[in-house]
């Protein structure tokens, strides 16, 4: 799967998902098709690379067979939190699938396959071996190809993540792997890459409900000397609703009556019934992650499109609570920074 750095342009379109989508629809989906099907992908190169730059210069794109169709086109942010709402944004203004094209913005797992670079060796996917340790939290991985001798620095790292992506998927990398290390020598506890896919998915099925829906999970600790209780989505990580990239603070304040500065029981179920309040203005525009009480304030994290006006519908919904002030606070966070310490 040969992937494209676009070059940066001057003019930057009103719309440029729209326009890229409009020359999808006319010319675009045919020409690519037929380019890939005469096996001549490069005819098709230098307008995909021109028509995705135009999007964001940082996107790349692959083209690839489909699950489903004949050929899946997969726009991704190659790992980088901030372009994600943008890859997630082109992929929501796709057209419906059909029989020969399909659309993703994360790399899928494939079968194995060689990645090939200009100027660079051939690297077979399933010619890797990896290291693995496993811990509560995440699965921390190394790997060698023996093909790392001949590469640069850059290049071995490159490979690395491209590898993982191609056999976990990007999402359950971004997800659910930790540490990742590149080994130019292989270790002495390697593996076939192939052992991932047990492990990863593994901790994935462990941490999510039945629905499929992610676990929650509950946090305790101090903060300036006062008692806190947390509870936050786990994992909380960005790649699982990349177009909500504006982290929405919303600080509660109720009357203190316990020792402990939590809230009483009945104070709590009012707390409950003013989040579930909030959450319902939302709509389908944003989400609640996560929410932390501590000395008289609960503070309820919500993740929202920055291209809505979810965070002025937050703010609207606030009005009605007559315990005590209500401050809410809107700022970029694509890659949810602000939810960091609660990340477990």
């Amino acid at each position: 799967m040969p992937i494209f750095k676009r070059r940066r342009r001057n003019a930057v379109e009103a719309d440029p998902i729209g326009a890229f989508w409009s020359w999808w629809s006319s010319a675009g989906a045919g020409g690519v098709a037929d380019a890939v099907g005469r096996r001549e992908p490069a005819g098709a190169n230098a307008e995909l690379n021109e028509r995705v730059a135009r999007i964001h210069p940082d996107l790349e794109w692959e083209l690839g067979p489909g699950l489903h169709a004949e050929h899946v086109l997969i726009v991704t942010a190659a790992g980088n939190p901030a372009q994600r709402a943008i890859a997630r944004r082109w992929l929501r203004a796709a057209p419906p699938s059909d029989q020969v094209w399909e659309y993703a913005d994360l790399r899928r797992p494939g079968p194995a396959v060689t990645l090939q670079f200009d100027g660079l060796p051939p690297v077979a996917i399933d010619e890797s071996l990896v290291s693995i340790e496993p811990d509560a939290a995440a699965v921390h991985v190394g790997v060698h190809h023996p093909v790392f001798s001949s590469l640069p620095v850059d290049a071995q790292r490159r490979v690395t993540f491209l590898i993982l992506d191609l056999v976990l998927g990007e999402e359950m990398v971004e997800t659910w792997v930790g540490a990742i290390d590149t080994l130019p020598d292989a270790p002495q506890d390697a593996v076939p890459v192939t052992e991932l896919l047990p492990a990863v998915p593994g901790l994935h099925a462990e941490h999510t409900l039945e629905d499929g829906s992610p676990a929650w999970k509950m946090l305790e600790g101090t903060r300036d000397g006062q008692r806190v209780i947390a509870t936050a989505e786990y994992p909380l990580r960005s790649i699982r609703r990349p177009h909500l990239d504006t982290h929405v603070a919303v600080a509660i304040h109720y009357p203190l009556v316990r020792e402990d500065g939590l809230p009483e029981s009945e104070m709590l179920d009012e707390l409950r019934a003013f989040e579930d309040h909030l959450t319902d203005r939302l709509g389908g525009s944003g989400n609640l992650l996560a929410h932390e009480t501590s000395a008289g304030v609960r503070i309820l994290h919500y993740y929202v499109d920055g291209t809505t006006p979810a965070d002025a519908q937050l703010q609207a919904a606030t009005t009605g609570w007559p315990h005590g002030k209500v401050v809410l606070t809107a700022s970029p966070d694509p890659a949810w920074q602000n939810v960091a310490h609660l990340s477990g």
